[in-house]
């Protein structure tokens, strides 16, 4: 529910676009552009935030926050009037409520389905994609009824849910402060003339250069490459895919193209879930992108509706589930312990990718008069993801281990 209702509101963005060029039609197209790319990419920039709150306190801790920071985000831009400020209520303060309500949920998953991550994963991420059918149809309803302040408002109010999502997450045995940190991982006796404070602080200096040791670790690296450039295709084919589309067909079908990458990726998040149980989710991670990747190549011959309805279905087919596997993956590499921050150095690539792909990608291509290079581009990033997850697989028993007394151990 959490997830439904503050982990897919950049759905909305979309809408929300239509309606700043309406109430600021002297404001540069680009600049509102931006304004809607920086409120996405932060779903994935700020990840971190919500991963650093996880390791000082809990994961109830982090979505009852995110609440309150999605209501004061919203909130504030419902007052607004100067449009420059948007950049910082819409789409630095309320992005980072969303980033890190979806970042609590996921690393609960995490902590709460140690041995059936893939499944649990699967099943709570059905909330991104089910919410693609009703949140832009909501926000368009909301701005036609009360205007975009007054939407604004109430989807902080809808954001504001996680308060009660957070609080019904008890934290679990995995989620402990700096002091019992020290504890459990039996430091040496700190001596008796040193406060509690001081100790808290010792304990949380060695929490945070255990986690140093993530980049030692040559899987969970592979991964982070892996996300740079996944991010990078896939913002690159959000982007730029229905106004392709529409080229190809003199008319506009990015709605029904929408609608289709929905459907697939709901049923992607379930059945790659559940297929982890059975499979490796890093060969699935791998062999998802790679088919994704050449089936891209072809995109110029798909001039029909019909093909590029299958093209758009396939495309939440086959991506849909990589967040959902990346999920699996990182829990089998860095285990539980180190779950929230993995977390969120793996999304902060992500949103590198978001944030730089499509300019980079379009760059490079600007001297070419045809789109489909675009494509191209994009679909060498998704068979580098490829390469990359087939790599993590036969590194695979080179795992970032736990001992008893809890020091971190690389086998490279």
């Amino acid at each position: 529910m959490n997830i439904f209702l503050n982990g897919s509101l950049p759905y909305s963005v979309g809408v929300i676009h239509i309606a700043l060029l309406d109430r600021y039609p002297d404001e540069d197209i680009i600049t509102i552009s931006w304004l809607g790319s920086v409120f996405s990419c932060m779903f994935m920039l700020s990840a971190f935030i919500g991963s650093i709150i996880i390791n000082v306190f809990n994961v109830r801790t982090c979505v009852m926050l995110s609440g309150l920071v999605s209501l004061v985000g919203f909130g504030i831009s419902s007052i607004v009037t100067d449009f420059r400020l948007l950049f910082l209520t819409f789409g630095l303060i309320a992005g980072c409520g969303q980033a890190m309500a979806y970042t609590g949920s996921m690393v609960a998953v995490g902590f709460y389905f140690k041995h059936k991550t893939g499944m649990a994963a699967g099943i709570i991420s059905c909330g991104s994609p089910i919410s693609l059918f009703v949140f832009p149809v909501l926000a368009q309803f909301l701005i036609d009824k009360y205007t975009l302040q007054g939407t604004f408002l109430l989807l902080g109010a809808i954001g504001f849910h996680a308060a009660v999502c957070g609080a019904l997450m008890r934290p679990t045995k995995y989620e402990i402060g700096p002091t019992q940190y020290c504890r459990r991982h039996k430091r040496p006796a700190i001596k008796s003339n040193v406060g509690q404070e001081e100790e808290e602080k010792i304990a949380l200096k060695t929490k945070m250069m255990a986690n140093l040791s993530l980049f030692r670790c040559l899987p969970f690296v592979l991964l982070l490459i892996s996300s740079l450039t996944s991010g990078a295709a896939l913002s690159t084919i959000y982007l730029f895919l229905p106004d392709y589309i529409n080229t190809l067909n003199s008319s506009s079908q990015d709605t029904i193209v929408l609608l289709f990458i929905g459907i697939g990726g709901t049923f992607s998040r379930l059945f790659l879930g559940f297929l982890t149980v059975a499979a490796d989710a890093a060969v699935l991670y791998g062999t998802t992108f790679g088919i994704f990747g050449v089936i891209t190549l072809f995109l110029n011959h798909m001039t029909s509706l019909l093909s590029q309805i299958i093209y758009a279905a396939l495309f939440g087919l086959y991506t849909g589930g990589c967040f959902t596997l990346q999920h699996v993956i990182m829990v089998d590499i860095v285990g539980v312990n180190k779950l929230s921050t993995a977390y969120g150095i793996n999304a902060l690539m992500v949103g590198i990718g978001y944030l730089t792909g499509p300019p980079a990608i379009r760059l490079l291509v600007d001297s070419l008069d045809d789109q489909y290079y675009i494509f191209i581009c994009a679909a060498c990033l998704f068979i580098v993801s490829c390469f990359m997850g087939m790599a993590i697989r036969l590194t695979g028993k080179n795992k970032l281990e736990v001992t008893d007394e809890g020091e971190f151990n690389s086998q490279l």
